[in-house]
């Protein structure tokens, strides 16, 4: 919960065949890599601006194509990293 509000987290495209492709693997990497996106899933429940906001001059074009107005990026294990976008209204946060 986010002030109140439920938050969902969804994976779309790119992210959801990654995150799928890993589910498949079964190596120390993959393992560590799904663990860490499981802790913030668990995170961003409860805060979805965990991340280190991205300035919105360096959001990628494509992304802005997209209706992309905002993005963040949080560090995972054996330095990966995930970007993600808020989506929604203020009583629903995607």
């Amino acid at each position: 919960m986010f002030f109140g509000k439920e938050v969902r987290i969804l994976l779309k495209d790119k992210a959801k065949e990654s995150y799928l492709d890993l589910k498949k693997r079964n190596d120390g990497e993959a393992r560590s890599i799904l663990n860490s996106i499981e802790r913030i899933k668990i995170i961003l429940k409860d805060n979805p601006q965990y991340g280190d906001p991205i300035p919105k001059q360096l959001i990628p074009k494509e992304f802005i194509k997209q209706g992309i107005q905002n993005l963040y990026r949080v560090e995972l294990s054996n330095y990966w990293r995930m970007i993600y976008t808020l989506e929604g209204s203020r009583s629903q946060r995607i």
